[in-house]
């Protein structure tokens, strides 16, 4: 469980959020077979097919990135963090998508859409935090 009390836990939790994002994105980066393989997708060796999967990581990484950097340096995080939640849950709303156009047959893709929401539920909670504690702006301001 998360307690995000002060300014400092919300930073660090987003720190660590940040680097598992960037790990996670090298992944298909580094190796987009792998990665489609382990979560249903398709993996011919045409070329757009690891241009999406590889483009999906290169996102992950500069929102890693991006995390870190306003977490570390004392940025504002509430910005990066709400764009890492809206990432994080329209990709769990396009993998269920195409689960109900697949009848829900894969369960490796269903893997990726539950990662997605957990990831997102992760990212609301510390948006919330970072938008009490650490930027407590008005919310207008996005």
């Amino acid at each position: 469980m998360l307690h995000l009390e002060t300014e400092g836990d919300v930073r660090v939790a987003t720190t660590a959020l940040g680097v598992a994002t960037a790990l996670f994105g090298l992944w298909p980066v580094l190796a987009p077979r792998s990665f489609a393989r382990v979560f249903g997708l398709p993996t011919q060796a045409e070329p757009t097919t690891g241009l999406s999967i590889r483009s999906v990581g290169i996102r992950d990484l500069v929102m890693g990135a991006g995390l870190v950097s306003a977490a570390v340096h004392g940025g504002r995080i509430a910005p990066w963090l709400l764009a890492r939640l809206l990432i994080d849950s329209l990709d769990g709303a396009a993998v269920g998508l195409t689960l109900v156009s697949r009848q829900g047959r894969s369960r490796q893709l269903a893997l990726l859409g539950l990662l997605a929401a957990g990831a997102a539920a992760i990212d609301g909670a510390l948006w919330w935090a970072a938008r009490v504690i650490v930027d407590p702006a008005p919310l207008d301001e996005f």
